[in-house]
């Protein structure tokens, strides 16, 4: 664990990112587009993660998966709806959590601090994701894009499970996997920031971007919370 500055008091409330900070969301993804390769017959895995990747379409529309088969000739509208089927199934289906998750939260629960989930996952989604590795009943909300109208980097995202939990910026502490799409907003925030360099897969330098803190495995945010 490496701080930059110590926290003085226990935040009130901790915002917590969902995917590659609470679970192995990568891993997960990878799988799914490795089978949906498999199944059509054509290209790799990898291949079509980078579909994902591209920006073309979202991090998760199913249009990467429909342009990924166009490109390989492969127009079989039925091929495509199975295709989708088996992406969705075996994304769910290999999500883990992080070893200690599942013990922690319920810790910090007990301590009295409140927690929240802060996602670019749709609604949808994040629930199906939280409650398939058990920890969706630890939090008091979890705020999506199409709660907050906007996705990270912006600070509304933040600012709305602020305002639902309720808390004030100076009282809390965001945990998540990406510099640019957390640590760095809620830095501006005011918000005491907990990267969580365990789950960033992407590993984008950004030495501009200093957190709070830098955890290496989840259960070091015991250490911080002084659990």
């Amino acid at each position: 664990m490496y701080p930059k500055n110590p926290v003085r008091k226990r935040p009130e409330t901790i915002l917590f990112d969902m995917d590659n900070t609470l679970y192995n969301f990568s891993d997960a993804k990878q799988n799914a587009c490795n089978s949906v390769t498999e199944f059509i017959g054509s290209g790799t895995g990898k291949e079509l993660l980078k579909y994902f990747m591209s920006g073309r379409y979202g991090f998760e529309d199913h249009g990467n998966i429909e342009q990924f088969m166009k490109d390989r000739d492969i127009l079989d509208y039925d091929v495509f709806k199975s295709a989708v089927d088996i992406y969705e199934t075996v994304k769910l289906e290999s999500i883990k959590a992080y070893p200690g998750v599942c013990e922690i939260l319920p810790e910090i629960m007990a301590a009295g601090i409140k927690m929240a989930i802060v996602t670019d996952a749709e609604s949808s989604q994040a629930k199906k994701r939280l409650e398939k590795v058990g920890i969706y009943k630890y939090f008091d909300c979890v705020i999506t894009p199409d709660i907050s109208g906007k996705r990270k980097p912006e600070p509304d995202t933040f600012l709305k499970a602020l305002e639902k939990l309720p808390s004030k910026p100076e009282n809390s502490m965001v945990v998540g996997d990406s510099p640019r799409r957390e640590i760095e907003p809620c830095n501006k925030l005011g918000i005491t920031t907990v990267y969580a360099k365990y789950g960033d897969w992407l590993m984008i330098p950004s030495p501009h971007i200093v957190p709070d803190y830098t955890i290496e495995n989840f259960s070091e945010i015991k250490q911080i919370l002084n659990l």
